[in-house]
Order: structure tokens, then C-alpha cells, then sequence
């Protein structure tokens, strides 16, 4: 009888440590990684809905936070795209790998540079997520909402061998398109920003561009929340969310698998140049 009432007690409590993780604390401890980390090189394998169709791809990244440094290389296809903030007019310097055969400067918001892209390389990396908790948090506090109502923990998942926290985030106020008038000149980079919405749903269902400039009294339909729910896997080692799905009210709009992600990297002296040696330009 002692022996079953220990090993009932044994298993109770094995269960609770299974099921108390604290969301908002793995969350808490995420955001710190992520703006600790200023430093990181990985492939991005995303998928990404345009109409009715998704878009695949893998890319693989090198990218300093601050001051804001890029490399982009797309698995598929060998474009690279090299982006330093304040080099080369702020524009990105890309080998296409093919016409016009010569290495060109686009803005990084170019149409021909987003095409079938729901980011621009601005986006890019991890420093991404600390911005969507931030307009989580923000819209929380305006809403009136304790912090528990955002996250949920959903147990633990392996993804490629990696032990992570399955994480529900969920925004503070139901998603739906609302109506918004602007109240000055801005780009759809700033608006959306501004809102706290998915830029790309933004431009999707008003048909903008990221190089035009919305001009103040424009009247737009937009998302209420930068998504309706969005599942997370937290990597329990280094607390990096190496997937990501987004959801609106169609369902899944975009997916980002990082693989082969290397915190802190020992980037070449001449890493983020055109002279780097591993670099195609």
C-alpha cells in the first residue's frame, strides 16, 4: 500500500513539473535571448500564402542587429543580397545570379527585392519577434488585459532533435479588419509599425507597395492584430523560437523554420563586405 501511494505521489508530481511551465515566464526569458543576441547565422526555411497558393523557400542569413548588417542568400535560386545600414546609399547590394549578369543596388523595399517575399531583410532574424511582443504588450496595456490572457503553454515538442516549449500566443482583442484613416504622410513600413499590424496583410488587402507613400486622410481596411494566433516552438536550450506559424482568419499565412542556427558567430573581419570570400558578388 506504501509502495502505490509513493508511486502515485511520485507520478502526481512528475505530472505538475510537466504541466506548470509558466508561458509568461519562458516568453519573458525568450525576449531576453533575443535582444541579448547581437550576432547570428542560420538557414530560413519559410512558407508564405499569396492568394490561394504558398510560396517556399530557403535562404541562409548572417546578420548583426546593431549597427544593422545583412547577408541573404537564397538556397534555390544563389541570389544574394548584401545590406549594411548607412553603406551603398541604404540600398541593397545584390548578385541576381543570373539577367542582367552584373551585381545591382535596389532599395530593399523594391518590388522586384519583396517579390514573393512577405518581409523585407529588415525583418530579418530573431530581433523580429521582440518587435510582434512588443505590439502584443502594447495592445495588452490599452485593452486593459493582465499578460496571462496572451500566452499559453501548450507542453513540449522535439522539432529536428531540439527539445522546445510549445508556446500559443494570442492577441488581447478578437482579429478582424477594422477601417482606419491615416493622419499623416507615412510608408506602409511605418503604418504598420505604428498599428501593430503584419505589413504585408496591410498591403495585400489594400493592393500598396512598400515604396509608395500613403498619404495622410487615406482610408484602409487593416488587421485589428499583427495575427489571430501565432504557435511558437522555444528551443528549451537557448530559449530562440525556431518555428513560427501565423494565423489570420483564412489560417495559415506564414511559417519560419530557423535550422542551423548559430548564436554569436565569428564572423569574418570583411564578413559584411563585397570582398568577403564566401560571398558570390
Amino acid at each position: 500500500m506504501k509502495l502505490q501511494l509513493t508511486a502515485i505521489l511520485l507520478c502526481f508530481c512528475f505530472l505538475s513539473s510537466v504541466t506548470a511551465q509558466d508561458p509568461v515566464e519562458i516568453i519573458d526569458k525568450m525576449y531576453a535571448a533575443i535582444k541579448k543576441m547581437n550576432k547570428s547565422s542560420f538557414e530560413l526555411h519559410s512558407k508564405e500564402r499569396f492568394g490561394d497558393k504558398y510560396v517556399y523557400k530557403k535562404m541562409k542569413f548572417h546578420i548583426q542587429e546593431s549597427p544593422r548588417k545583412v547577408y541573404m542568400k537564397d538556397l534555390d535560386k544563389g541570389v544574394e543580397l548584401l545590406y549594411v545600414s548607412g553603406w551603398n546609399n541604404n540600398k541593397g547590394y545584390i548578385n541576381p545570379n543570373g539577367f542582367p549578369w552584373v551585381n545591382v543596388s535596389l532599395s530593399i523595399y523594391d518590388s522586384q527585392v519583396v517579390s514573393e517575399n512577405h518581409h523585407t531583410v529588415d525583418d530579418a532574424g530573431f530581433g523580429f519577434v521582440n518587435v510582434l511582443l512588443d505590439g502584443l504588450e502594447t495592445t495588452r496595456k490599452s485593452a486593459g488585459k493582465d499578460r496571462t490572457v496572451l500566452y499559453v503553454y501548450k507542453g513540449e515538442v522535439t522539432y529536428e532533435g531540439r527539445a522546445c516549449y510549445k508556446i500559443y500566443l494570442y492577441p488581447p482583442t478578437e482579429f478582424k479588419y477594422v477601417s482606419y484613416t491615416t493622419d499623416r504622410d507615412q510608408t506602409l513600413m511605418q503604418l504598420s509599425r505604428r498599428i501593430f499590424a503584419s505589413d504585408y496583410l496591410i498591403k495585400e488587402k489594400n493592393k500598396l507597395s512598400y515604396t509608395r507613400t500613403i498619404k495622410k486622410g487615406t482610408t484602409l481596411s487593416v488587421p485589428s492584430n499583427y495575427a489571430k494566433k501565432v504557435i511558437a516552438y522555444v528551443d528549451k536550450k537557448t530559449y530562440m523560437p525556431i518555428v513560427q506559424m501565423l494565423y489570420d482568419e483564412q489560417g495559415l499565412f506564414e511559417k519560419f523554420e530557423y535550422k542551423k542556427v548559430v548564436a554569436y558567430p565569428k564572423f569574418q573581419s570583411n564578413e559584411f563586405t563585397t570582398d568577403c570570400s564566401t560571398y558570390g558578388f
